[in-house]
């Protein structure tokens, strides 16, 4: 019998054990509870290191030049990006410049002129055939770089091919450079662009959409900041294309001359904006 009660007497204590680590275990413990194993103390360090880079992502500044035609020069996140440069032959001059990346828009000697920046990383919106879009998709740092498939016409393609738009998400800003646009936006192209805040868009017809194609286009996306891009100038007065002025007829205009324009979330206008940019000589 004395074997028995004392078997008895330690099922009992087992049973008991059991019970009460559970009942104090980490899914049971109320918050006033003593924290173990440091457990709070390592959430707290994943919210400060969440809440770190918000802060390192909202404070993010692109620097952008206008070179001429649909070609731009932007600095971001240490990185040199240039948009679509052009050949010699358009005749705005050798286009020589200092970059880390090189995007390409579509195969057309007025923007795939890669030779401008050697040693540059190409990413190119097309395969080099022209015939089929690339899968775009780079990162670094807040960086990222991605593509929408497009065209360069309003018959998918059919009088002058195909046509990457490059989106630029750096931190919370995002910029779209369209590249040689041809048609108005799907409803399915405006969900994947989502809210733009700085648009590259060309409004010269003929090649592109022309100024009233491309106010279709802005209403569609809603972004803070317009910069025209495409449009006939003195270089280019002898393509069938139109002026700038066609496009700015309506809306607000800010002349921005020849400098570099800085970025920013804080700089975004509430009110829509068309940043007319000059080529430096």
């Amino acid at each position: 019998m004395s074997r028995k009660r004392a078997l008895w007497a330690l099922i009992i204590v087992l049973i008991v054990a059991v019970w009460f680590g559970y009942r104090i275990g980490p899914g049971n413990r109320s918050s006033t509870d003593p924290d173990p194993g440091g457990m709070k103390s390592a959430q707290e360090e994943s919210d400060m290191q969440q809440k770190q880079e918000v802060e390192e992502v909202s404070g993010s500044e692109i620097n952008l030049e206008y070179l001429g035609h649909s070609a731009f020069l932007m600095e971001a996140e240490q990185l040199r990006i240039l948009m679509d440069p052009y050949a010699p032959q358009v005749g705005y001059g050798s286009l020589e410049v200092d970059a880390d990346l090189v995007t390409v828009s579509h195969e057309h000697m007025d923007h795939n002129y890669t030779d401008a920046t050697p040693g540059a990383k190409v990413i190119r919106g097309l395969t080099s055939d022209g015939l089929g879009w690339e899968d775009v998709s780079f990162s670094e740092g807040n960086l990222h770089i991605w593509g929408l498939s497009t065209y360069h016409d309003d018959a998918s393609g059919k009088l002058r091919g195909r046509n990457t738009a490059f989106i630029f998400d750096i931190g919370d800003i995002r910029l779209v450079h369209l590249g040689d646009l041809g048609h108005l936006l799907g409803e399915g192209d405006v969900e994947k662009l989502g809210s733009v805040d700085v648009l590259l868009i060309p409004v010269g017809g003929h090649y592109t959409i022309n100024a009233v194609e491309a106010k279709k286009v802005i209403e569609q996306l809603s972004p803070s900041i317009v910069i025209p891009m495409h449009y006939q100038t003195q270089i280019t007065q002898n393509w069938p294309l139109e002026t700038v002025k066609s496009f700015l007829d309506e809306g607000k205009v800010v002349e921005k001359g020849e400098k570099s324009v800085l970025i920013s979330r804080d700089v975004l206008p509430e009110e829509r904006e068309i940043w007319v940019l000059e080529k430096k000589e």
